[in-house]
């Protein structure tokens, strides 16, 4: 990377904007959250599932007896297919509105299977089957990767065929034994429910936290950059001062980057002070204005770097470039000043703002002041030979 820099104007436009304020949505931020990285939540989740489905089939061969063939049509012909194309679609696509929505139906045939398996099983078996559903339903509702509103409906869902399922028993007319499992299920599922939401508020108020953070370092990152800009700024003419040039001149004394070399120019503005007398300093300050924004469009890229040197003087760096480009530079600088034909009247009425340069092409070995100090020889040859003119 060059250690020049554009110009102060094209530097502050590049600056980074600052960050925009950011929404206060609960799921939007969430769902963004919870996606990241992507699918991985759900695949974690859809791979539980499956083996929580799989893994008591040697109890449901123990338990139910008579009715394993029933398991076994429930666990491999509905809830496992719904596993494995979840996870088909977690590892195989990014479509995430199809993937939460596996995981939900996933998550809901096994809590009904299991709570519908339990009405043929025996007791204490029974039971434990439907806690084991309602274990699921809470845990389901608490830690799965989905969306809250999809999160709600499928809870929702869940306790309503759990209560069917167990309040009926599978027959009819309906048993009532087992209505305290339901109300049991009601509460867990209420408090469940709570739980997600405190927790989304929770992550909500983080994520927002952090963005806020992120928008508050942003803005002193711009603060700064415009501050430092500011201060290597000359407030007339709006290209560098004398403070840049200094530090320049420090950069290029320790680095160790490869160029070939780099041109420096000296630039005065001819018979200046009379320019003052006559007309006033407004006037003056105006005229560096001018011959600022002329030198600033003559360069051949925002690589070059302008810096007020005093009162009416000007630098130029021009890195990378030989003696016979800092040539060409410099006489195009001096015919675009002089095309401004800004009047001086302290010359006469006819008389127009000139520009003396002093041209020297620097190697990299050369000491950048001695450079500098061979620029500004160069510069006093250029007045001394008449001004108006381009000295090397």
């Amino acid at each position: 990377m060059s250690i020049f820099h554009a110009q102060p104007e094209a530097a502050l436009r590049h600056a980074e904007a600052p960050a925009s304020e950011h929404g206060h949505a609960l799921d939007p931020a969430l769902e963004k959250d919870r996606r990241s990285p992507r699918g991985h939540g759900h695949e974690y989740w859809l791979f539980t599932i499956t083996v929580l489905n799989l893994s008591p089939l040697l109890i449901d061969w123990i338990v139910l007896r008579q009715h394993f063939s029933l398991a076994l049509l429930l666990r491999l012909g509905v809830v496992a297919p719904i596993g494995i194309f979840g996870l088909w679609l977690c590892h195989f696509t990014t479509h995430t509105r199809l993937q939460a929505w596996a995981t939900a139906a996933a998550t809901l045939a096994l809590s009904l299977v299991a709570t519908a398996l339990g009405q043929y099983a025996a007791e204490p078996y029974a039971t434990r089957y439907m806690m084991a559903a309602q274990f699921l339903i809470f845990g389901a509702a608490v830690f799965t990767a989905l969306p809250w509103r999809l999160t709600k409906l499928m809870t929702l869902i869940a306790v309503a065929g759990f209560a069917l399922i167990v309040s009926s028993g599978l027959r009819w007319p309906p048993l009532d034994g087992n209505l305290d499992l339901v109300v049991f299920c009601l509460t867990t599922t209420a408090i469940a429910l709570y739980l997600r939401r405190r927790k989304d508020l929770q992550l909500a108020e983080i994520i927002n936290l952090r963005k806020l953070d992120s928008s508050h370092a942003s803005e002193l990152r711009d603060a700064n950059h415009k501050l430092s800009l500011l201060s290597h700024t000359d407030p007339l003419t709006g290209v560098f001062n004398r403070r840049y040039l200094d530090r320049l001149v420090d950069q290029l004394a320790i680095s160790i980057a490869p160029n070939a070399g780099y041109g420096l120019l000296m630039i005065d503005v001819d018979h200046f002070k009379f320019l003052n007398d006559r007309c006033g300093h407004l006037h003056g300050d105006q005229c560096l204005r001018l011959i600022a924004t002329a030198i600033q469009r003559s360069l051949r890229s925002s690589d070059d770097a302008v810096i007020r040197y005093g009162g009416e003087e000007f630098a130029v760096v021009l890195p990378d470039a030989d003696l016979f480009e800092t040539m060409q530079v410099a006489e195009g600088l001096r015919a675009a000043i002089g095309a401004l034909r800004i009047p001086n009247p302290g010359l006469g009425p006819e008389a127009f703002v000139s520009v003396s340069i002093g041209a020297y092409s620097a190697t990299t070995a050369e000491d950048v002041t001695d450079s500098l100090r061979c620029a500004d020889q160069a510069l006093y040859c250029a007045k001394q030979a008449g001004r108006d003119r381009v000295f090397v």
